[in-house]
């Protein structure tokens, strides 16, 4: 990297993604059902300036979808529909706050206090 290079932030806080075909192979599904997946929100797919289709590797356990993600999608997407936006609030770090990351809360099986968070944030976004 040259000094005039600079990191794009968005890497480190969406962290590893798969393609559309990465992400078909590895939940065992045709590139269809991932695509009208994340069309219904069961999973988030981010877009990039250049057509990427991303999905975020934290929103997977155990080669699924983690257990309550559609229903927290859909409460971030009343408060804006901007999917990276979703993204950084289902896995920054956030400080002072157990566990950091809401998406742990998922991961964790703790979904009501995911969905009052994403509620919270969801009516703030929206004001």
């Amino acid at each position: 990297m040259t000094e005039n290079e600079e990191t794009n932030p968005w890497a480190e806080i969406v962290g590893p993604c798969y393609t559309v075909a990465s992400m078909a192979r590895i939940l065992g599904w045709t590139e269809v059902e991932v695509l009208d997946s994340a069309r219904h929100l069961r999973l988030l797919m981010l877009h990039t300036v250049e057509g990427t289709q991303l999905f975020p590797s934290f929103q997977l356990r155990d080669g699924k979808a983690v257990e309550g993600l559609r229903d927290v999608l859909r409460i971030l997407a009343t408060g804006t529909a901007s999917r990276w936006t979703w993204a950084q609030w289902l896995n920054v770090a956030l400080p002072n706050e157990d566990p950091p990351r809401n998406v742990t809360l998922l991961h964790e099986g703790r979904l009501e206090e995911a969905l009052r968070n994403a509620r919270h944030d969801a009516w703030a976004w929206s004001s």
